[in-house]
């Protein structure tokens, strides 16, 4: 099963954070990058992580910029806004060439092992449907948004068409923060 987080990595005192569908099993994490993501280049060097658990809002603020307040363990950037915040060792990096509907793309296939967790004092909050939709939302745009990634034409119509279709359901749905994030992706897809 995919479970979506926001990683957080630091490279040359420069903290970066992305939505990320991660597999986790035991006490591993396993994640699987594309070329040409800050979170891959970290990585290529970068032997630390951290796996943030947060609310659905957090995962698509972080595929729009990487300003957020973050804490620091062993200088291990991690999420003040996380339910609760996983850190990693890389273990074993992988590098594929994987060719589906995005085209052909290089991964690095990921694996950490946990080292510590921290457990923030944070309450959940009710699920709203927009949650949901922000989030989908942030994974096309994710994509989207990769001049890396070569998208067929008529699967890019396709995403762009999903992206207006899931707006149209969080403008009656969602609050205010809901429908300014996915404002803010279509704008930068010149959608909107």
């Amino acid at each position: 099963m995919i479970n979506e987080v926001v990683v957080a990595t630091r490279k040359n005192n420069r903290d970066n954070k992305a939505p990320i569908g991660v597999y986790f099993k035991d006490k591993k994490v396993i994640m699987h990058l594309f070329f040409g993501s800050h979170t891959y280049e970290n990585l290529l060097t970068e032997d630390y992580f951290s796996v943030n658990i947060v609310p659905p809002i957090e995962i698509a603020k972080a595929v729009l910029d990487d300003n957020d307040e973050y804490l620091y363990y062993d200088n291990i950037p991690y999420l003040k806004n996380s339910y609760y915040t996983i850190f990693y060792k890389v273990v074993k990096r992988e590098f594929v060439e994987r060719d589906d509907k995005f085209g052909k793309n290089r991964l690095m296939i990921v694996e950490g092992e946990e080292i510590k967790r921290i457990y923030l004092d944070k309450v959940p909050k009710p699920y709203n449907r927009a949650d949901g939709l922000l989030v989908e939302m942030a994974v096309i745009y994710s994509r989207l948004a990769n001049k890396n990634i070569k998208i067929d034409e008529d699967d890019k119509k396709e995403m762009e068409k999903e992206m207006k279709k899931y707006f149209s359901i969080i403008k009656k749905v969602g609050g205010r923060e809901h429908k300014q994030l996915a404002e803010i992706m279509l704008r930068n897809l010149n959608l909107l």
